[in-house]
């Protein structure tokens, strides 16, 4: 059986269809995260799709990772395996291309990785959080200076917020304590002072 595996080069196949899937997987991702920028471009707010697009990149390079080091370490296994069936088989030992495909997987991996990098792709990000950034300029800007409030409305609200404590004290919650008119004094001059 190990005759017949060292023989067919099954162990060198597969490390070699393990680096061609882990480079087909990183295409297939960094094709993925391209798309998303294209897609992000029109929709809607910019905070929400500068946060998604943050989100997946995160989560696409994670992916980038797990697609160089899974294979390696596979291939890695592989090559193991076949050095000790190597040595089972025949006294010669492994063939020479065993070492190139077991070297050129992580050479390979870790070079297709470098190349289909999207971590410096972030000029499309950082134009996503400059318009939001201006957005919020613009809105902040275009908010009304706060008026002052009639101190009679001012101290209408105040009395209903205290009611509705008081009413929450009787019911039995973490206000029930501070029903003391000290205490009612000072929670009045806190709303009051949260107001102004």
């Amino acid at each position: 059986m190990l005759e017949r595996i060292m023989d067919l080069n099954i162990l060198l196949y597969c490390m070699a269809a393990l680096g061609a899937m882990g480079a087909i997987g990183m295409l297939a991702t960094h094709l993925t995260y391209r798309r998303k920028l294209r897609q992000k471009g029109g929709i809607g707010n910019p905070k929400e799709k500068w946060m998604n697009l943050w989100k997946t990149k995160d989560k696409l390079l994670r992916r980038m990772n797990r697609l160089v080091w899974y294979p390696v370490l596979c291939s890695a296994i592989f090559f193991i395996l076949s050095s000790i069936f190597g040595t089972m088989v025949s006294p010669e030992g492994l063939p020479a291309r065993y070492l190139y495909v077991a070297v050129g997987v992580p050479l390979g991996l870790l070079a297709v990785r470098q190349a289909l990098d999207f971590s410096c792709m972030d000029g499309m990000l950082v134009d996503l959080l400059a318009d939001y950034i201006e957005r919020m300029r613009a809105w902040v800007e275009d908010v009304p200076a706060p008026k002052k409030t009639d101190p009679v409305l001012q101290e209408q609200m105040v009395e209903q917020i205290v009611g509705s404590i008081r009413q929450t004290a009787a019911a039995g919650s973490h206000f029930s304590k501070m029903l003391s008119p000290e205490e009612e004094e000072i929670m009045r001059e806190i709303i009051r002072e949260f107001m102004n």
